[in-house]
């Protein structure tokens, strides 16, 4: 629940991540809903999680976590259609890495980081793989 609210105040304070209707998930429990922004939640004692999700052309999903100035990103991204690229931006927005499907990244700063799925071409069905150390 408190990822949740931290994400909800994230939309509501983040003037490029308002959007007035969304939903907000914990990840890990299903397939993603394209267009939605969910919170990147870690198990107790893990550094890593993974997401599965679906995103139709023209769409993309998003998902938020927070995190400190100098910690070690890694995303990697496969999809079933050899399709789907990530975004990453950081707290101010500035964009980090930019349609990738595997990226390290020294985070620079401290505060909630974003990560947005989409598709190159048609459909794609998606696994998002995220460690952070």
């Amino acid at each position: 629940m408190q990822a949740i609210l931290r994400t909800l105040r994230l939309l509501v304070l983040g003037a490029t991540l308002f959007v007035p209707a969304f939903a907000v998930t914990t990840v890990g429990a299903g397939a993603a809903n394209a267009g939605s922004v969910y919170a990147i939640e870690f198990a107790p004692g893990s550094d890593h999680t993974s997401v599965d999700g679906a995103v139709i052309r023209g769409d993309a999903d998003t998902y938020a976590f927070e995190a400190r100035a100098g910690q070690s990103l890694t995303l990697e991204l496969t999809s079933v259609e050899g399709n789907a690229r990530f975004t990453t931006s950081g707290p101010d927005g500035r964009v980090l890495c930019a349609e990738e499907t595997w990226s390290r990244i020294t985070l620079p700063k401290s505060g909630y980081y974003t990560i947005s799925v989409e598709p190159s071409r048609g459909n794609a069905t998606y696994t998002l793989s995220v460690r952070i150390v």
